[in-house]
């Protein structure tokens, strides 16, 4: 099944934190961290996945900081996920040929396919959205 890490978790934060800031200037470590509830030490690991993977770009100094580097509408929480914790392809912890797996193996790869399918649909663009929704009220 596809595993959201804590790592992924925050570097979905972090892009978001990014797409938010809509291309006005770096977005410091500090207001990320903020953002998102990201301790420093792990907001720097995440950072340098995202860097290496693409996404965002670092400016040092004053006034520095972190840049989506793509189109948030182009990044969705699987690539993040992949690019943050690997590719794992869903594999469940039950031995191979075990008369059990053959029984719940289809419902498990369903929950796996679901899940991944839902995972690519949704992005970046559309989590950072949400916060200009207005919320609705039922009465």
């Amino acid at each position: 099944m596809t595993h959201l890490s804590t790592k992924s978790e925050y570097a979905v934060k972090a892009l978001v934190c990014l797409a938010l800031a809509n291309g006005n200037g770096p977005v410091s470590a500090r207001e990320i961290s903020a953002f998102g509830g990201i301790p420093a030490k792990f907001l720097e690991q995440v950072m340098h996945d995202l860097r290496q993977g693409g996404l965002v770009v670092s400016q040092r100094g004053k006034g520095g900081g972190y840049r989506i580097a793509v189109d948030p509408a182009g990044i969705s929480f699987a690539d993040v996920i992949d690019l943050v914790d690997g590719s794992h392809g869903g594999l469940g912890r039950m031995h191979s040929g075990d008369r059990a797996e053959a029984l719940v193996a289809p419902v498990w790869r369903e929950v796996r396919d679901t899940t991944r399918a839902i995972l690519r649909s949704a992005t970046i663009a559309d989590a950072a959205a949400r916060a200009t929704e207005k919320p609705m009220y039922y009465i």
